[in-house]
């Protein structure tokens, strides 16, 4: 079942409920009322005719000629019949309208269950709704009383008189039904006009669905650059084509990542394997001198385990896309640990161009790993150290306040061009003046410094100029120093000393 039919359905369903609610309420208001009129009538009527007998001392008096007028009319199409009687059943006056004997019959045929209260009598003809009043006289009237002709009482007197008023309940049925059925016809037309409009309403107003769902199924992983139509309104229908052409963009852009990925992968690693296969076959195509073997060895080594830290950078690059979770995180203060992560550059060539300047001037605590971090800084030098001439300064500056602490690393050398920028942390990416000058380098380092400094919460970003240097700094969250432990303001340093680490010595 489409949406478009299912949406039809609840609204008409809705639609149908309310109409059957409707209807219901006028046909039961409509038949209040009308009963209504009828009681009316009738009591009106009952209380005309009792106001024709006149209480005299010598009994009741029946005195239609002064008494009543106009008592046959038929108002608001309602028919009145009526009829007078005596003590002992005797007719004294009776209506004009045909339907009187048919009244004064159903009366006779029900006389031991007669009330003189409301009543509802059934007839072939249909329903009855009557009254009866009975008047007695406060005097007893002679003992001679009249009967005969209805209309020639005058002047007689009764103990007694018996009035019964009815009317006929069929017209009364007969407008009930017609209008229930009206009412089930005009909620058919209506519920027939509702399910074209709704249809129509419902197509047009799903019809985006529908193209954004047949383009959809035109994109596969060998077209991600197609997009669903764009929809420029605010709705819900807007933001789920934005939303979607968004994912795809992201999907586009990791795809593309990913085949970018594994093809720089696949060639790194297979030039190292080429030339550590390459020496073994010139190796062994004769009989060489044991320091012939010993260069190869050395060579094979060097090699291997170039090949052996690009495999390594790419297992961690593999868990930091997948959000590992880091272990052993603890509060960390840079104002003593920077110094001393620092002197581990001791031996390194360029120990004497690295300067330290501590410029807070409160406690810099971060949450990390020690060891990661670690590597995270021993990268930024490493690549500092590699794209600067020997002898300029390589500057690091520790800096923070309550939100965030900021380590800074400032080189002096070749700089990097505006459009390599935005590709500088991507997986294998080295820009073209690296290579000219053929400085040595996998194009991972960068990447792995950026998702370590991801890992801590952190930010890593770079300012670079061509020929003026570049700019790296770090920025992590700030956490609260460790209660008890008290850190000394340190001066800035010169520093030495260098410890290859595992990820370290791939840039």
């Amino acid at each position: 079942m489409t949406l478009t039919t299912r949406l039809s359905v609840f609204v008409l369903a809705m639609l149908g409920v309310v109409l059957v609610g409707f209807s219901l309420a006028v046909y039961w208001i409509s038949g209040r009322y009308l009963h209504r009129q009828v009681d009316e009538r009738l009591d009106a009527m009952l209380s005309t005719l009792s106001g024709a007998v006149e209480d005299t001392p010598r009994g009741l008096e029946w005195e239609p000629d002064q008494r009543l007028r106009n008592v046959d009319g038929e108002p608001f199409g309602v028919s009145v019949v009526w009829f007078v009687a005596d003590a002992q059943g005797g007719l004294l006056d009776r209506s004009r309208q045909s339907q009187t004997s048919e009244f004064m019959q159903l009366r006779a045929a029900h006389a031991a269950d007669e009330s003189l209260s409301r009543d509802l009598l059934a007839a072939p003809s249909g329903e009855w709704q009557l009254r009866q009043t009975l008047i007695r006289a406060t005097h007893q009237p002679p003992a001679s009383s009249a009967t005969g002709n209805p209309r020639k009482t005058k002047g007689k007197r009764y103990s007694e008189v018996v009035i019964n008023v009815g009317t006929s309940l069929a017209p009364l049925q007969a407008t009930m039904t017609r209008l229930a059925m009206t009412l089930a016809g005009l909620s058919a037309a209506i519920l027939l006009a509702a399910l074209v409009a709704v249809r129509q309403v419902c197509r047009r107003v799903l019809s985006p669905v529908r193209h954004m769902a047949l383009a959809a199924s035109g994109i596969g992983a060998e077209d991600l650059a197609r997009r669903l139509p764009t929809i420029e309104t605010n709705d819900e229908l807007g933001q789920l084509n934005r939303a979607f052409n968004g994912l795809l963009d992201r999907l586009q852009e990791s795809f593309e990542r990913q085949r970018r990925f594994t093809g720089e992968a696949s060639h790194q690693l297979r030039t190292p394997l080429a030339g550590i296969l390459g020496q073994i076959e010139v190796a062994l195509r004769r009989e060489r001198p044991i320091e012939e073997y010993q260069r190869v060895l050395a060579t094979v080594h060097q090699r291997g385990s170039h090949l052996n830290q690009i495999v390594e950078s790419l297992l961690f690059l593999s868990r930091a896309n997948a959000d590992a979770a880091l272990a052993s995180l603890e509060n960390l203060c840079l104002n003593s640990w920077l110094p001393e992560r620092i002197e581990s550059w001791s031996d390194h060539q360029r120990a004497g161009d690295i300067v330290l300047c501590v410029n807070a001037t409160q406690d810099c605590c971060v949450r990390a790993q020690p060891a990661l971090l670690g590597e995270l800084l021993d990268i930024l030098i490493d690549n500092a150290c590699k794209y600067s001439p020997p002898g300029s300064l390589v500057e690091i500056a520790l800096d923070g306040d309550a939100e965030a602490v900021r380590i800074e690393i400032q080189d002096r050398g070749c700089g990097i061009s505006t459009n390599d920028v935005p590709h500088l942390f991507t997986p294998f990416f080295r820009a073209e003046e690296s290579r000219r000058r053929g400085i040595e380098g996998t194009g991972l380092g960068l990447s792995i410094a950026r998702r370590l400094a991801r890992v801590f919460q952190g930010e890593l970003t770079v300012d670079s100029h061509p020929s003026r240097g570049s700019l790296f700094v770090l920025r992590l969250p700030a956490a609260q120093p460790s209660p008890g432990k008290v850190l000394s303001q340190l001066p800035t340093s010169g520093l030495a000393g260098y410890q290859s680490p595992p990820i370290h010595a791939i840039h």
